[in-house]
C-alpha cells in the first residue's frame, strides 16, 4: 500500500533532522548511518565507543527500517542498519549496497504491560480475545512486516484493523509499558530492557528468526571509512560486544 503525503512528510522531516539532503560539509571525516530504530541502545554504544577510538565521528537517523529503506534515495547516507536482513536485501536488489555485514539476530515475542497479562495459548486466541492491542506499521519497520506476516497466517490478521498502530517498536514497547496497550508484538531483546513488561513465547513466533545486519551503501562519500565502521559493528570483539548485551544472539565468525 502507497502512501504518497506521508511519504513526503517523512522525506522532509528525515532532511530536517540531518540538516538537509545531501549537504554534508564536515570538517573531517563523519559518517551517516541510518538505523533501525530497536537497535538504538546497542549502536549508540558502539558508535561512542568507534569515535572515542578512531576521532571519526558518526551521525544517526533512527527509524523504522521501511521508513529509512523508502528515505534512501534522498539522503547521502554510508550504512544502513535494519531489523531484518529482508530489507537488506531489497536495498542490494535497487543497487544500492557495496558490501553487508552480519551481526546477529533477534526474535519476535507477545508482550504485555504486566498487570493486564492473561493467559493465552496462541495468536488467534490473542487477537480475539484482547481488548486493546497494539502493532507497528508494517510499512514502517520490520517489527510491523513480521506482525503481519505471522497473523496473516494464523488467519486474524484483518481483526487487527481497529487496534492501535506505532511507527517504530519503541513507541509500542512504551505503549505497552505505560498501560496505554496492554500488548503487542515486539523484539525480544527490546522487551527485555522493560520493566513492567513480561514476555510471552508463541509456538507461531519462536520460528521466527530475524538476520540483523549492517550495509555499506554505495551513495558513501566514504566508503572506505564506512566499511571500517561496518566492520567495527559486525567484530566480536567491538561491536557485538554491545548487541550481545542488549540481547542479540550472535552469528558464528566464519
Amino acid at each position: 500500500m502507497s502512501f504518497p503525503g506521508a511519504r513526503l512528510t517523512i522525506v522532509l522531516l528525515l532532511c530536517a533532522t540531518i540538516g538537509g539532503c545531501g549537504k554534508r560539509e564536515p570538517d573531517g571525516p563523519r559518517l551517516l548511518l541510518l538505523c533501525a530504530a530497536g537497535m538504538r541502545e546497542p549502536v549508540s554504544g558502539v558508535v561512542g565507543e568507534f569515535e572515542d577510538q578512531t576521532g571519526i565521528e558518526v551521525d544517526i537517523q533512527f527509524g523504522g527500517s521501511g521508513t529509512l529503506l523508502a528515505m534512501m534515495d534522498q539522503v547521502k547516507a554510508d550504512l544502513y542498519l535494519a531489523a531484518d536482513v529482508a530489507y537488506i536485501e531489497k536495498a542490494s536488489e535497487q543497487g544500492l549496497v557495496v558490501s553487508r555485514h552480519e551481526i546477529g539476530t533477534q526474535s519476535p515475542v507477545l508482550a504485555w504491560n504486566t498487570s493486564r497479562k492473561f493467559k493465552v495459548s496462541n495468536l488467534p486466541e490473542w487477537v480475539m480475545n484482547s481488548r486493546r492491542l497494539g502493532m507497528v506499521i508494517p510499512e514502517t519497520a520490520a517489527i510491523g512486516k513480521v506482525t503481519e506476516e505471522v497473523l496473516k497466517q494464523e488467519g486474524v490478521w484483518s481483526d487487527m484493523e481497529h487496534h492501535a498502530r506505532f511507527v517504530t517498536v519503541y513507541e509500542l514497547a512504551n505503549a505497552i509499558q505505560l498501560g496505554a496497550v496492554d500488548s503487542g508484538i515486539i523484539w525480544d531483546n527490546v522487551a527485555a530492557g522493560y520493566d513492567g513488561i513480561t514476555i510471552q513465547k508463541l509456538a507461531s513466533l519462536d520460528k521466527v528468526v530475524s538476520k540483523v545486519e549492517v550495509a555499506v551503501l554505495l551513495s558513501s562519500p566514504l566508503p572506505e571509512v564506512a566499511t571500517r565502521f561496518a566492520g567495527f559493528l559486525a567484530t566480536e570483539e567491538t561491536g557485538r560486544v554491545f548487541f550481545r548485551a542488549h540481547g542479540l544472539k550472535m552469528q558464528e565468525t566464519p
